[in-house]
């Protein structure tokens, strides 16, 4: 979806097709998780097999400070990304939003618990703030 002219590498996920019974009740042993909830984060060592399944629908976006931790620029990630979310693209403006680009908010998607995949929405913003002038 980001692949450009100038871009040198591509990654390749297996597609995660399988639904865990009651995952939620495990103490997730063979699981990733950024905000250490399971049992992996005593060993960060480890290696996972990371694949393209979300393990649940998605949910709201609730900010407790994680995505400051991965964004590499200075602004105020939480805030522009519930702007981009909601179109307030006013707001997303005053937030940084143009200087970004999707590949800029890999990290928030992939860290985010309510599932949100921020590059589209980010697209959409950008091409409605060029519509509007």
């Amino acid at each position: 979806a980001y692949l450009g002219r100038y871009h040198t590498q591509l990654s390749v996920l297996r597609e995660g097709r399988e639904r865990e019974l009651f995952g939620w009740i495990v103490a997730g042993s063979k699981k990733y998780s950024f905000l250490n909830i399971y049992t992996t984060s005593v060993n960060r060592k480890k290696l996972f097999d990371f694949t393209t399944t979300t393990n649940g629908s998605a949910r709201a976006l609730v900010p407790i400070g994680h995505f400051e931790r991965v964004m590499p620029m200075d602004i105020l990630p939480a805030q522009l990304l519930r702007a981009l979310l909601i179109s307030d693209t006013d707001s997303a403006q005053l937030l940084g939003c143009l200087e970004l680009d999707e590949e800029d908010l890999g990290l928030c998607s992939f860290i985010c618990q309510g599932k949100h995949d921020f590059g589209p929405v980010l697209r959409n913003n950008l091409t409605l703030i060029e519509k509007e002038g």
